[in-house]
C-alpha cells in the first residue's frame, strides 16, 4: 500500500484513474448522460450501492485530478516539454475530474446542468476518447513518466 502513496504510485495511479474514468464518462455521455453502472442496475436492491460507489468513485476522481493539477503547477511540463497539445488535453482530464468530484461531494453535475444535448454529449464523449487515448500515447512515449 506504501508503494502507491509515494510520489510515483500516486503520479501513475492518478493518471491511470484519470483515462478510466475519462473513458467511462465517455460512454456514460454516449448513453445519454446515465453512468454505465445505473444503466446496468437502475432499480432494485442494487441501486443505494451503485449509486454509492459512483459517489465514492466521482470524489476519488476529483481527487486525482487535483492531485495531478498540483504536480503541474509545480512543473508546468508535461512528459518532458512544454506542448500546448499536452497541456489542453491535460485540462481537459482535469476539469472532467474536477467536476465529477463536484457531482460526488455535492450531487450537482455542472456540465450536464449547464447543456442537455444529446449531440453535445456525443461530441464531448469523442472529447474524452480523444483526449484519452492521445495522453495515454504520449504517457507510453515518455516512459510513464507525465511529469518529467
Amino acid at each position: 500500500m506504501n508503494k502507491y502513496l509515494q510520489h510515483d504510485g500516486l503520479e501513475k495511479w492518478s493518471f491511470i484513474w484519470s483515462e478510466v474514468r475519462l473513458l467511462v464518462a465517455a460512454v456514460a455521455l454516449f448513453l445519454g448522460g446515465v453512468p454505465p453502472l445505473l444503466y446496468l442496475f437502475p432499480t432494485g436492491d442494487t441501486i443505494e450501492p451503485v449509486v454509492l460507489a459512483l459517489k465514492i468513485a466521482w470524489i476519488i476522481s476529483g481527487l486525482a485530478s487535483a492531485y495531478l493539477l498540483y504536480q503541474w503547477v509545480g512543473k508546468r511540463r508535461l512528459f518532458g516539454k512544454k506542448d500546448t497539445w499536452d497541456t489542453t488535453a491535460f485540462f481537459v482530464s482535469v476539469v472532467s475530474g474536477f467536476n465529477l468530484g463536484i457531482t460526488g461531494i455535492f450531487g450537482q453535475n455542472i456540465g450536464m446542468s449547464l447543456v442537455n444535448n444529446s449531440t453535445v454529449f456525443i461530441v464531448v464523449g469523442l472529447i474524452y476518447v480523444v483526449t484519452a487515448v492521445y495522453l495515454f500515447r504520449r504517457w507510453q512515449a515518455s516512459g510513464n513518466k507525465l511529469f518529467s
